[in-house]
């Protein structure tokens, strides 16, 4: 399904605790590949991709609040955010439409925080989402995955994660910002103390607004035709 499933990867157990970065830590770089799920199951993740992906660009189109899409996905990152915490794993349908909550800024963004305060829980949700998703929904986890590769230190692999994503979307700007961090060797550390706490982000991008849904939309969109 993802690119990410042939190319070595930062993978390890997840901690009852979250993972602290302030702790030692406890993943390491095992160049060891995402396990790329088995042809049947291949076949039923498409198929179950196609459905979810048709169901909610028909949903988008009747034009709901935009608030009633963002809370929804909110709560299913906060959700599965705690399974990996716990130790268990999203089933498939919740793994491909969180991958799609990506392409909504406001809902990577709060990814993006979550990726820094568990790093690795993040990772490993991250990479079994990536391995049971198509390649247009892509860019947000793989990007998420570089950060916390680069948070981890692992810059080897957070490079590899970015020259993947620009290969399929050049432009995807969270991208090209850990490529221009990695090439000028920025410490990850410099960024800690940047990022925005949510309430700042609620503050910066106000309530939520029918244009935050048009990545999202683009990209069923072409997914959609590409699937035919």
């Amino acid at each position: 399904m993802s690119p990410f499933a042939s190319s070595p990867a930062v993978r390890g157990p997840v901690p009852q605790d979250g993972g602290s970065i302030n702790k030692e830590p406890v993943m390491t770089s095992t160049n060891l590949p995402v396990p790329q799920p088995a042809g049947d199951h291949a076949g039923q993740l498409r198929h179950l991709t196609r459905r979810l992906a048709t169901d909610l660009a028909d949903q988008l189109r009747a034009q709901p609040p935009t608030g009633q899409i963002v809370d929804g996905a909110r709560t299913r990152l906060h959700q599965t955010i705690n399974r990996y915490r716990a130790g268990d794993r999203a089933d498939d349908a919740t793994a491909i439409r969180l991958s799609m909550d990506l392409r909504i800024v406001r809902i990577r963004d709060e990814a993006w925080l979550a990726s820094q305060v568990e790093p690795i829980v993040m990772t490993a949700l991250l990479l079994d989402v990536a391995d049971r998703i198509e390649p247009e929904f892509l860019a947000p986890v793989g990007s998420l995955l570089a950060f916390t590769a680069w948070h981890l230190g692992e810059r080897d692999a957070a490079r590899r994660a970015v020259e993947q994503v620009l290969a399929r979307e050049p432009f995807y700007s969270m991208a090209l910002l850990i490529q221009m961090a990695l090439q000028l060797n920025v410490p990850a550390g410099a960024l800690r103390d940047r990022m925005p706490t949510l309430g700042e982000i609620d503050i910066m991008m106000g309530p939520p607004q029918p244009d935050w849904l048009q990545p999202l939309q683009w990209t069923l969109a072409d997914y959609l035709e590409a699937a035919r």
